[in-house]
């Protein structure tokens, strides 16, 4: 659904910027003037994000740019293509010149071009990334930025693309693991709702011209027949309304976003396997932001924004506030004494995630345990999902043959007494 609907976006985007391209040839020339000594560009000056992102919001963009989404799938790609050649030796404005060339997509070729264009004014290609925010992600405009400085862009580069295409591979896991429940939850609620609707008031018109004395079951799934067949279309908009409401505050509103990563975190092995996504999340942002170069509090800042959970943004605000106040990050995640064992319970961050993070912060290799961090939280997380598989298909089964049974036997059990219960 996610791949149509960027498919629909392009689409939008493409027939957009034809509608101002069409409108710009009726727009008054800009006088050119000539005999002037061309502007040299001038090279980047190295300054801070929040300064970045005052002089990129002066910038206006054509509507069609602000529209443009990229799915990960496509940046992933882009990346791709991009540190190849990169690393092959090609300076950065052809790298970006063939993969404009590349791109069939309207839109996207404009993005490559004004991406060129600042290039080319004095731009570095984070600077460029950084007017986009709706594009290129803040950490992945932070981790170019980095390498740059650096002069490691290609190695980040593969670095990116390498934990891009992990990240997918983790999403198509879960994404497998949730399909099978789904499909027999859509299979068993199509099949029910056929049956209400056409199969019961047949055999309810034959048992009435029998004049037959009905069990409760069998009289129950008749009136819940009756009620859906009359009321079929109110119900499914009431049905579909209710979920929209629902998706929309708990995913829009604050207090529902909060309301539901609570009911999450209580369910049994959900909550656990949601914990420890935020968690790999979070460990696997920082050893990057931080491997790549990037300051701690500012690594901290950018992780806090990648993070959907308001929670473990919350806390990551937190931590990033006491960085800067020179606390450690080890004592604001519980742990104040490892020798000691003096520590505070933190229903956000494990007390073995605070003990790395303070081994971390002891032999200056925060990124090299956070990376091992995210490594533990990895196998642990495809171990639960195994189990999640394993626990979660004969329950379906066992829920979905208990509807169908007792529908059935709903419709079967008047037959078994068919000598008392005709008159």
């Amino acid at each position: 659904m996610s791949v149509i609907a960027y498919k629909i976006k392009d689409v939008f985007s493409d027939l957009w910027f034809n509608i101002e391209l069409f409108f710009n040839k009726f727009s008054p020339k800009k006088k050119v003037v000539t005999g002037v000594e061309p502007v040299v560009p001038v090279p980047p000056v190295e300054i801070t994000h929040e300064v970045d992102r005052n002089k990129h919001q002066n910038i206006k963009l054509p509507f069609a740019l602000r529209m443009l989404r990229m799915s990960s799938k496509d940046r992933l790609h882009f990346y791709d293509e991009l540190s190849t050649m990169v690393e092959s030796g090609v300076t950065l404005i052809d790298a970006l010149s063939i993969i404009q060339a590349q791109t069939k997509t309207k839109s996207r070729k404009k993005l490559y071009a004004e991406i060129i264009h600042h290039i080319n004014s004095g731009m570095s290609l984070a600077d460029a990334m950084y007017i986009f925010p709706h594009v290129f992600p803040a950490m992945q405009s932070a981790l170019v930025e980095a390498g740059e400085k650096s002069g490691n862009l290609g190695v980040v580069l593969i670095e990116l693309v390498e934990e891009m295409e992990d990240g997918q591979d983790f999403l198509r896991k879960i994404t497998g693991a949730m399909f099978y429940p789904v499909i027999i939850m859509f299979l068993a609620f199509s099949m029910v709702t056929g049956m209400l609707i056409f199969v019961i008031p047949k055999i309810a018109v034959m048992y009435e011209d029998a004049n037959a004395q009905l069990p409760a079951l069998t009289q129950m799934v008749i009136d819940i027949s009756n009620y859906v067949s009359l009321n079929w279309q109110i119900l499914f908009a009431s049905i579909f309304g209710g979920l929209l409401f629902f998706v929309f505050l708990f995913t829009k509103v604050r207090f529902g976003r909060l309301t539901w990563e609570n009911l999450v975190s209580i369910v049994p092995m959900v909550g656990k396997l949601s914990k420890e996504k935020n968690l790999m999340i979070i460990a696997t942002n920082l050893s990057m932001l931080l491997k790549s170069g990037v300051l701690i509090s500012e690594a901290f800042e950018i992780t806090e924004k990648t993070v959907g959970n308001l929670h473990y943004r919350r806390e990551l605000s937190k931590i990033r506030h006491g960085i800067i106040m020179g606390r450690p990050i080890s004592e604001m995640m519980g742990l104040e004494d490892i020798k000691n064992q003096k520590f505070k319970y933190n229903k956000y961050f494990p007390l073995q995630f605070a003990q790395l993070i303070r081994i971390g912060e002891t032999t200056g290799t925060i990124d090299k345990m956070l990376f091992k961090i995210k490594n533990n939280y990895h196998k642990s997380i495809d171990y639960t999902l195994k189990n999640i598989s394993t626990m979660v298909e004969p329950l379906m089964i066992f829920f979905v043959a208990a509807i169908v049974g007792s529908i059935l036997l709903a419709v079967m059990l008047p037959f078994f007494y068919i000598g008392t219960t005709i008159s």
